[in-house]
């Protein structure tokens, strides 16, 4: 896979139903070969009670998927985050974020986004590299964590990630067009819980307790 400079990143920007990261509000959002992206204004953290856990096998047994969906989400308290104001992010604490940007990733090509270094040199970092398939559309969803010994101040419109973009080469575009991102965060607007479930369903079936 070949990377994406500044110059066909700009040229992709320009070409209707291509690659868009909107809005870019300023130039310096534009690097080399990536473009930073800024904080949104919703906050989801992770919250410990007396009976949390992360199990896939009780995602998977809760067939009323409103139920599902509400005790994924029990594990977050969500916080709106006014432009102006900081969100403090506390040592070993686990925080999503939405992007203040929209992006609709064209098919032949894949976004990687990333922790910006300034920011990971204070402790701050995307708990995993975050790949953006080809097709996908949406908010980027930023798990941001502090490992760090004192607390991060994060303000949304600050930029704290990148995203780079990779040319995908194929033998048979037609038929990977057909398979365009269909994830479960598709055509997101704010961040929400993953059901870690998916796709295992028969293996949780067979193995879980």
């Amino acid at each position: 896979m070949a990377a994406l400079s500044r110059s066909s990143i700009l040229g992709r920007l320009k070409l209707p139903d291509n690659l868009v990261i909107s809005p870019i509000l300023s130039e310096i959002q534009l690097g080399d070969s990536s473009v930073d992206l800024r904080m949104g204004t919703v906050a989801l953290v992770a919250r410990a009670g007396g009976q949390s856990t992360v199990d896939p096998a009780v995602q998977l047994a809760n067939n009323d998927v409103h139920a599902s969906t509400e005790r994924r989400e029990q594990k977050h308290e969500r916080f709106d985050v006014p432009f102006g104001h900081a969100f403090l992010l506390h040592p070993g604490s686990l925080l999503l974020v939405p992007t203040l940007e929209w992006v609709n990733i064209p098919a032949d090509l894949q976004g990687v986004v990333t922790a910006r270094s300034s920011w990971a040199r204070e402790g701050l970092n995307i708990a995993t590299a975050t790949i953006i398939n080809p097709g996908y559309q949406g908010i980027v969803t930023l798990e941001l964590a502090n490992f760090g010994e004192i607390p991060i101040k994060l303000y949304p419109g600050l930029r704290i990630a990148q995203i780079a973009f990779y040319e995908l080469r194929s033998d048979n575009p037609s038929a990977d067009r057909n398979h365009l991102d269909q994830s479960q965060f598709k055509m997101s607007f704010e961040p929400q819980a993953g059901k870690i479930s998916d796709g295992d369903d028969k293996f949780l079936r067979t193995h879980a307790p």
